[in-house]
């Protein structure tokens, strides 16, 4: 074989291999391509600014690894409220047509103490059951999870109706549970509805701060709304209403307890 044959030999092999990369890369670019077009097609929770996902088992774990327990277990009403009122997410965008929104706010009843007696591994598991169940109450009322801090939830949705919806259906979904870390466990919820205005706005902070204070009077397998509430939505079955003083609302308030139960 001459010289001439060896080369074109040496470069016909060189470039079949360069054509299978190229192939193969290109075939790794259309996968890529897909993958990305079913992502951006399915569906997922809307949020108007940057907030945590939901949290998974996996989710929580991070949680504790970056922040340590002490992180997690935080997550008091009023310190999701602040956050609300300081980012202030623009909520208009979620509004109904009458441009109100209706927030919900939600902890777990006890919280410290579940995590003292469950141990640390525990409750991060009791953590991720409870975020499923209230993962799944949530979308099938199209709502918008805006923060989530620990075993507490700040969600929007357009329609009082729908707020109500999830709360109920997480209550029940709860008193179901008859086994396992989360029997027994309750979590006390709280609505109000009002005015979703955009970010230079004032009142947006001020209907949060009322939605958190309405959630921090009830107590745990509690559902409390507001007078804006009720007057939202037609046969609400009112077990009981009371007149509180909410810190930072003027005047005494009229809050309503619902009969969730079927």
């Amino acid at each position: 074989m001459s010289l001439l044959e060896i080369v074109l030999t040496g470069v016909s092999g060189a470039l079949a291999m360069a054509v299978v990369v190229l192939w193969a890369a290109l075939g790794r670019a259309r996968r890529r391509v897909r993958w990305l077009e079913d992502a951006s097609s399915r569906p997922r929770l809307s949020v108007p600014t940057p907030s945590e996902a939901v949290r998974s088992v996996v989710g929580t774990a991070i949680k504790v690894r970056d922040h340590g327990v002490k992180g997690v277990i935080r997550s008091s009403i009023d310190d999701i409220a602040l956050w609300a009122d300081v980012e202030r997410p623009d909520l208009a965008r979620i509004a109904a047509g009458d441009g109100t929104v209706t927030i919900m706010f939600s902890d777990i009843e006890g919280s410290t103490d579940l995590n003292h007696r469950l141990g640390d591994r525990g409750w991060v598991q009791l953590l991720a059951k409870h975020d499923r169940i209230l993962t799944k109450a949530i979308e099938a009322h199209a709502g918008h999870v805006i923060k989530t801090q620990g075993d507490g939830f700040m969600v929007a949705f357009a329609e009082a109706s729908e707020a109500v919806g999830a709360a109920f259906d997480i209550e029940r979904s709860l008193a179901k549970v008859r086994s396992g870390k989360l029997a027994g466990v309750k979590v006390r919820i709280g609505a109000h509805r009002g005015s979703a205005v955009h970010r230079d706005g004032d009142l947006f902070g001020r209907n949060v701060a009322f939605a958190a204070r309405v959630a921090a009077q009830a107590d745990g397998g509690e559902v409390l709304v507001s007078d804006a509430v009720v007057e939202a939505v037609d046969d609400l079955g009112v077990l009981e209403t009371r007149e509180a003083e909410l810190k930072g609302v003027p005047g005494v308030q009229r809050l309503h307890l619902l009969d969730w139960r079927d």
